[in-house]
């Protein structure tokens, strides 16, 4: 069988960033205990990778319970600037993804009243830019019909599925022409996806390799139009897959 991989493979600009200070914290302090707020990215071979190096993963109500200057480490899909503020007590380390922070301060020095976000509801980044200003997350056109849009501006998680997304904005416009619709979209996000909506005839399977808990890799798998596409989160599951 031959296997190639994509170009466009690979982790991001911003999850390595993230991973890179990770690494970083832990050589600089390795008698100290490093506290990670959230997983830094969503796939557990990583999350293990760290667990056993002995870092500990809390959530933000776990903080009340930490010492003052303790080394916190916030993760790349960012935190709401309330939390920011909370952490400043402690050895702050702030692995936002630098495109997330981009976005949270376009949103932030948005003058709207009405302002929307269109991303996975739960989801640790949605979470993080919807925070402060209470902003609605929607993740399907049904959920718009009960939110006013006379006028106002809308934002998107940065791995969002981009059919999905378009579908979200013609609704919002057919609704509104006088709504602000900004595509924030990660660039790589937008180069991922794009590689898989034109098939390629020399493939018979297309494999996607990621964490289920990753929206990124979740909507790539989706929106692929291969008629075989495999998920793969681990070498262990190969073995229960059908290459024929």
């Amino acid at each position: 069988m031959k296997v190639d991989i994509l170009k466009s493979s690979g982790f991001c600009g911003g999850v390595t960033r993230a991973i890179d200070m990770l690494d970083k914290t832990i050589k600089e302090n390795e008698n100290k205990t490093i506290y990670l707020l959230g997983e830094i990215v969503h796939n557990k071979i990583v999350t293990d990778k760290y667990l056993k190096l002995g870092v500990k993963i809390i959530s933000e109500d776990d903080l009340d319970k930490l010492n003052d200057n303790e080394i916190v480490i916030s993760s790349a899909h960012g935190i709401s600037n309330s939390l920011r503020s909370k952490l400043k007590r402690f050895h702050h380390i702030d692995s936002t993804c630098p495109f997330v922070r981009k976005n949270q301060n376009m949103i932030f020095d948005d003058n709207h009243s009405n302002i929307l976000f269109i991303g996975k509801k739960g989801h640790s980044e949605a979470i993080a830019l919807t925070e402060d200003k209470n902003i609605p997350i929607i993740e399907k056109v049904s959920d718009l019909d009960n939110i006013s849009l006379d006028s106002g501006s809308s934002y998107c998680q940065t791995t969002f599925n981009e059919d999905e997304l378009n579908i979200i904005h013609s609704a919002i416009l057919n609704k509104s022409k006088d709504f602000e619709i900004h595509n924030t979209l990660c660039e790589v996000t937008i180069k991922n996806q794009n590689a898989l909506k034109n098939v390629d005839p020399k493939y018979n399977i297309l494999i996607i390799v990621g964490d289920r808990h990753s929206n990124n890799a979740l909507s790539l798998y989706e929106m692929s139009k291969y008629p075989k596409t495999l998920f793969l989160s681990s070498d262990k599951d190969i073995d229960n897959k059908d290459f024929n």
